[in-house]
């Protein structure tokens, strides 16, 4: 049970900062709020729409998919761990503070 509710609320920290490096990226607080949305509720809903085995391969490493994994108290079978889920929504966090990073350092240098 700790471990969940840790999971949770290192999972909305994640959340949080990766709206921030959306919005700084995308240099617009609506587009990234828009975009935190639809990559965070719309893009797993999305990959229904790809073949069978295909959306089963990367349902997991969606960032709300991979997010859920470190909060969630019973795993399903085809979910990833809890430390596997927080590495891979990090990794995309950091991937987002990356870019957001760089188009700083390019547009206002």
């Amino acid at each position: 049970m700790l471990r969940s509710l840790l999971g949770a609320g290192v999972y909305l920290a994640l959340v949080a900062v990766f709206g921030v490096a959306l919005g700084a990226l995308l240099r617009s607080p609506a587009g990234g709020i828009a975009t935190l949305v639809g990559v965070l509720l719309i893009l797993p809903n999305l990959a229904s729409l790809l073949p069978g085995s295909l959306a089963d391969t990367l349902n997991p490493y969606f960032p709300s998919n991979a997010g859920e994994a470190a909060s969630s108290l019973h795993q399903p079978p085809d979910a990833l761990s809890p430390g596997a889920g927080l590495t891979v929504f990090t990794g995309w966090v950091t991937l987002a503070l990356a870019a957001a990073a760089v188009r700083l350092k390019r547009t206002d240098a």
